[in-house]
């Protein structure tokens, strides 16, 4: 979810209260609490670094949701070294967070939410983009250095080359950055990315030339909400213990709305079978059903 909002889906859970009982949605209430209490205590983080409680400032910029690892649906978080002036910030923004509720500490999961930039150009452009943390951690080394290698960034972020080469597509793509090929006989890691402070009509065209990468971009992004969904159905057969297709269907509409749930019935189906296939669920031809250990 990108904001605190929540009255949408707490009246959804009080209807789905009247339905199933109270027992059987604790773990949603527990979410829906964390996002209350997220708001709460965000303000509070802000509050205290303004009146400098701590030697530490959280930047306005900066809203976390603290989430209760034992009620939500297993959130993966791909591995990756954060640019210093955004670790220096989580740091700053944890440590007023155990201020608050020590001993507790915060373990960030960085690549999970929603990113919100405004580039600025030489030649006067600014440009906002609403993209991912991985994305948003790339493009802000380039204000450390306007060119890099892609083994370079691969360094820095602690990601695998292809997975650095398939994100920077995004920046090549929408003019932000400009690729330069590696010489002949060197490896991949020696192609050179180039901030574009100035626009014209060759870097233009380049955005062109990057279609079939970004429909793999793409795929990655239905991936990584497949999983998101994955894990909701976990979640839901862990509660309800049996559920059928329709049913199922329903609630994560109601429930997946970040990015909002998109697929048809039979899209649900062909997931559920693979997820069957796997061993990981059970299907008595009427209901779904975690797989018996």
């Amino acid at each position: 979810m990108t904001s605190y909002q929540i009255d949408k889906e707490l009246h959804n859970l009080e209807l789905l209260k009247i339905r199933f009982g109270e027992g059987s949605l604790h773990n949603c209430e527990v979410m829906l609490k964390d996002l209350g209490d997220s708001k709460r205590l965000d303000a509070y983080v802000h509050n205290e670094s303004k009146k400098g409680a701590l030697d530490a400032e959280v930047a306005s910029w900066l809203n976390g949701k603290i989430l209760s690892a034992s009620f939500w649906p297993s959130l993966n978080s791909e591995n990756i070294k954060m640019h210093p002036m955004i670790d220096q910030q989580l740091q700053s923004y944890g440590r007023y967070y155990s201020l608050l509720k020590k001993p507790r500490a915060l373990k960030w999961k960085p690549t999970l939410g929603v990113v919100k930039l405004n580039l600025s150009f030489e030649d006067g452009r600014e440009v906002p983009f609403t993209v991912s943390p991985v994305l948003a951690n790339l493009i802000l080394h380039f204000q450390d250095k306007p060119s890099w290698k892609l083994a370079e960034l691969a360094e820095v972020t602690e990601l695998a080359v292809d997975a650095v080469r398939k994100r920077m597509v995004f920046w090549v793509g929408n003019g932000v950055c400009q690729e330069q090929p590696p010489p002949s006989g060197a490896g991949i890691g020696e192609t050179v990315y180039t901030v574009v402070e100035k626009a014209t009509g060759p870097v233009m065209q380049q955005t062109t030339d990057f279609a079939m990468e970004e429909d793999d971009a793409a795929a990655q992004a239905n991936d990584a909400q497949d999983e998101v969904i994955r894990s909701y159905v976990f979640g839901m057969l862990t509660n309800f213990k049996m559920l059928p297709l329709e049913r199922i269907h329903n609630m994560l509409k109601m429930f997946v709305s970040d990015p909002p749930y998109t697929k048809k019935i039979q899209e649900l189906e062909s997931l559920l079978n693979a997820l069957i296939a796997s061993e990981k669920l059970e299907f008595d031809g009427s209901n779904y059903s975690l797989k018996s250990s």
